[in-house]
Parts: structure tokens; sequence; C-alpha cells
């Protein structure tokens, strides 16, 4: 490891939180049940440079009018030690013609001691009215147009929209422009196409799985000058995210396909995203063999899927 850690909060844990905020989104789909379904729940491990660091346990309600969910993520062992870092993110709101139309969004996360906090409200109507600790103002960043924030949604449901389309079976292929509470930016999805993704006692999951590349456009919100090196950070490029790749299927019988794995590239090494766990509405567990020895031991990222 030879790049220094980040000053700010770690940015691939930030956003694997929401790129792995995603179970169930298929419910969206005609076959969604009059009443509101059992959570549905997903875990994962994530690993940066073969050492793993952040767990993440995502939930979700949704019925044929609404949805919930709630993400947890917390910084393990040498990052834990080091630099603490814990985030709690949920998202509400309607089902309107298989389209999600979101009605609240939050999230607050504390890094070394210092708690940062997103309150989203939106009308119904494309309006949405943010509530930011700190402020842009107090976080050396532009704040966002009121213009720039129309029509926009909340990263955890931006996803679930995807995830909707991926269980209709249409190709992840779309822009979507989010409004995160500080910062403004298009989600741009490639569908790659089905892919094999090889067994690893770090996930749950082998098999054939549909492999979407996810990029970002930045738009407005974001930092005057750039920080220095982060986790998602290439030559100092404050807004610049490398692309990222996400592979979808299906786990419990009779459910959507859900995020079974994620890679990326950053400052400190590969990151991968592996599913360690799902408990399906039905309560009963299903849970992959837990790496031996204490997390940072060995290099947990298996070869790539091709």
């Amino acid at each position: 490891m030879t790049s220094p850690l980040p000053v700010r909060r770690p940015r691939a844990a930030a956003l694997a939180v929401a790129l792995l905020a995603l179970p169930s989104a298929g419910l969206l789909g005609a076959s969604a049940p009059a009443r509101a379904a059992e959570p549905l729940a997903a875990t994962y491990r994530l690993h940066i440079g073969g050492l793993a660091v952040l767990d993440i346990v995502a939930t979700l309600e949704m019925g044929d009018q609404s949805y919930r969910m709630e993400v947890k993520a917390q910084t393990e062992g040498f990052l834990n030690r080091l630099f603490p870092w814990q985030t709690v993110s949920r998202s509400d709101g309607a089902v309107r013609g298989g389209r999600l139309v979101p009605a609240h969004h939050s999230q607050s996360s504390v890094f070394r001691e210092k708690p940062r906090s997103v309150t989203l409200e939106y009308d119904g109507q494309g309006n949405v009215a943010a509530t930011v600790l700190p402020t842009p103002q107090e976080d050396g960043r532009e704040p966002v147009p009121d213009a720039e924030r129309q029509a926009t949604y909340d990263p955890l449901s931006a996803f679930l929209t995807v995830l909707a389309a991926s269980a209709r079976g249409e190709a992840c292929t779309r822009s979507l422009p989010v409004f995160d509470g500080r910062r403004r930016y298009d989600m741009q999805f490639q569908d790659v196409g089905p892919r094999l993704v090889g067994a690893s006692r770090y996930s749950i999951f082998s098999g054939t799985a549909r492999q979407c590349r996810v990029s970002y456009r930045p738009v407005a919100g974001y930092a005057r000058t750039a920080p220095g090196n982060g986790f998602w950070q290439r030559n100092g490029a404050a807004a610049e995210r490398p692309p990222a790749d996400l592979w979808l299927a299906p786990v419990v019988p009779g459910q959507p396909p859900l995020p079974v794995r994620l890679e990326t590239d950053s400052d400190l090494g590969a990151v991968v995203i592996h599913l360690t766990g799902v408990t399906p509405p039905d309560g009963t567990p299903s849970t992959g063999t837990p790496p031996a020895g204490s997390p940072s031991a060995g290099n947990p990222a298996a070869p790539r899927p091709r």
C-alpha cells in the first residue's frame, strides 16, 4: 500500500453503500403483491487491495404502491482501527405505473467523530428540498442550483430503478439524473451482457450474471479545489471516479435479481465487493463460508469474472 489514506470520509466505502443497496428491486414488476412484502435482506463485504474493510447490510420492503429501503455500513479490520466510519441511508417513496417516485431520503455518517448528514424531501412534482450538514460553503463545494435538482433521483432510488428494469428483462443501459444532497451527477449504465462469475469462498454466489458498467458524469456541487488523493480519485482528480462493474443475478428462487458482485479501481488498489448472505422474506438465511482468520488475512479478491 503506497498511497496515503484519505483525509475525507472513505469514498470507496461510500459509493459501495450506494451501489449495493439494491435488494429485491424487481418486486416493482407486474407480479408485485397487493400488500407490502416482508423485508428482504442482503449482506456484502468490501475489500480494497485484498483487505476486508467494510460490511454492508441492506434491507427493502416493497409493495405495489410504495417502497422503503435502509442500508447500514461500517468499516472493519485495520481501516476501522485507523479511520472508523459508519453510515445509515434510508429512502422511501411511491410506485406509480411501475416507476419509482421518491418521497424522502436521508443519509447520516460519522467519520473521525465528525457527523455528516443529508435529508431530501420530494414534493412528487419533481422538486426536492435539501438539508445538508455541514453546508456546501462549510464543505468547500459549490451549492447545486435549484434548476439542477429538478426531476432527480436519490442514489438508492436510482439503483432500484435499474434493478426493476433488469427484473423485467430489460437491458440496464440508461442514464439517470441523481442529486445526493451535495452533488448532482448522472449515473450512466451500460449493459455488457451475461458473464460467468467464478466461485469464491468469500461469496455465496457463482454462476452466470448480467454485467452492467456504471460511470458518473459530474454536473454540479463538487469541491472548489481538489482535496488530494482519495479512494475513488485517480491522479488527484476530485470529480473523477473510475467506472464500476456490477453483476446482477437471481439468488433466491422466486425472487428478482440481486447485485452479486462489484469491482472497480482506486488509488489504494482493486475494490471488490462480494455478496455474503441473503435472508429472503420467509426468514431463512443463506450465507457463505466466511474468510478464514482475521478480516485482513490473505487476498480475498477472486479473479475477475470474464
